[in-house]
């Protein structure tokens, strides 16, 4: 729990650190063995030896896992699809994913949804 008061994370490799805030990372998915984290600007990929568990209990409440390998970032959410049988999204940096079946509600509750209206008939008068 105090993992999630925190706003950033240290990624540590045997040549660098590096600081990595929350709020700048759009996803985390797994290329075994490791997690790749995509922040928002960077198309440079950052590679950690963490489950994706471990990594969902350090990030915070606008995170949510869309299926077994992925962790995505509510707030950058762009597209929800239905594509056949199959919910797909995609983010602000352009990386789509499918969303699982057993994600799909918990994702879904997390992501502020504006509803389309119901079609309206216009009229053209001269």
């Amino acid at each position: 729990e105090p993992y999630r008061r925190q706003r950033q994370m240290c990624i540590r490799d045997s040549s660098y650190m590096q600081m990595i805030r929350f709020e700048d990372i759009a996803c985390v998915y797994t290329d075994r063995p490791y997690l790749v984290i995509v922040t928002k600007e960077k198309v440079k990929s950052h590679l950690l030896q963490f489950s994706i568990k471990q990594m969902i209990d350090i990030l915070p409440g606008n995170f949510c896992i869309c299926n077994q390998s992925t962790i995505v970032n509510v707030d950058y959410l762009t597209v929800w699809q239905k594509r056949k049988e199959e919910y797909w999204i995609r983010l602000i940096t352009d990386h789509e994913f499918k969303v699982s079946r057993r994600c799909r509600n918990t994702l879904k509750g997390k992501w502020r949804f504006v509803y389309k209206l119901p079609e309206v008939e216009w009229v053209v008068t001269e």
